[in-house]
């Protein structure tokens, strides 16, 4: 009896921690259909991480992810959505921490969600691409069994004697884009391959604190559209550093205010996480030194 007693006292707790977040305001829409699968991350005001409301450490969550993705079915693996409810007052040091988790497990795209805990509109929500991480996981083969893998070879056999998949183009290769194709080459201990991608590139950095963007010991304040058009207008580039005290809901305006800005005049917003920051510490790169 007391240990049911201990239990829901727990349960109890632990969903008025996570029924407590208050998340963003926000009026964009996540775009996904309704056979995507979806995870949901928590962070309350007191830093305390969730994974589907469950208690997790923050160092666990790439193994855990990982994991559950390896549980769903082959072709819906790659389409899993990462919803992140988090709380405004929450420290950015933590959901710094929790995207590295992110991209060691190849979660390339996060979904900040807004407005109301409850959900009541699951579409409401911030997408933003993640920043890419030094390490990552080698997903797991399943071990199958001798009928198994019997069965995959007749299947293989019979592509084979049909010609497979000859008969059917191979899509076009995608436009290339400065940003995706070089995130992992700045996301390296690799000196001359970083030096080579921001070749020609027009760059400067900049460390966004909880009253905007610092830059030249300048402050560009999250209201001040003349200065932020400036800044990213006359950057190919703009690498984010990121305070230690930084606050959550000051990241999300940070976010808000570069969304806003004119697509085709902005400069990539490219995020340093704090892991890559010690690499390159370690290797002697110095981006915004």
């Amino acid at each position: 009896m007391k240990l049911l007693i201990s239990f829901l006292l727990f349960t109890t707790v632990l969903n008025a921690q996570v029924s407590s977040i208050e998340l963003p305001e926000g009026e964009d829409e996540i775009k996904i259909n309704r056979f995507t699968p979806l995870l949901s991350i928590y962070v309350d005001e007191n830093n305390e991480v969730y994974l589907e409301k469950e208690p997790i450490r923050v160092f666990d969550l790439a193994k855990e992810l990982s994991y559950l993705r390896y549980k769903m079915p082959f072709e819906v693996q790659m389409r899993i959505k990462v919803f992140l409810y988090v709380d405004n007052n929450s420290s950015y040091s933590v959901i710094d921490e929790i995207k590295s988790q992110l991209a060691s497990a190849y979660f390339e795209r996060l979904y900040y969600k807004t407005n109301s805990i409850e959900d009541k509109d699951i579409l409401k929500g911030i997408s933003w691409t993640n920043h890419q991480s030094f390490y990552h996981l080698k997903m797991p083969n399943k071990i199958l069994t001798k009928k198994e893998q019997e069965r995959n070879k007749r299947y293989n056999d019979s592509l084979g004697k049909l010609g497979g998949f000859d008969g059917i183009p191979p899509p076009p290769p995608p436009q290339p884009n400065w940003f995706f194709d070089s995130q992992y080459i700045i996301y390296s201990d690799s000196k001359a391959a970083i030096e080579e991608a921001l070749e020609g590139k027009k760059y400067s950095c900049v460390t966004l604190t909880n009253v905007g963007f610092e830059k030249d010991n300048e402050i560009i304040k999250f209201d001040d559209k003349e200065k932020l058009e400036t800044l990213f207008y006359s950057q190919d580039i703009v690498f984010v550093r990121f305070s230690e005290n930084l606050k959550y809901s000051n990241y999300i305006s940070a976010i808000k205010d570069y969304k806003n800005l004119e697509i085709k005049k902005r400069g990539y917003f490219f995020e340093l996480s704090s892991e890559i920051e010690k690499i390159h510490e370690k290797s002697d790169i110095k981006l915004c030194n």
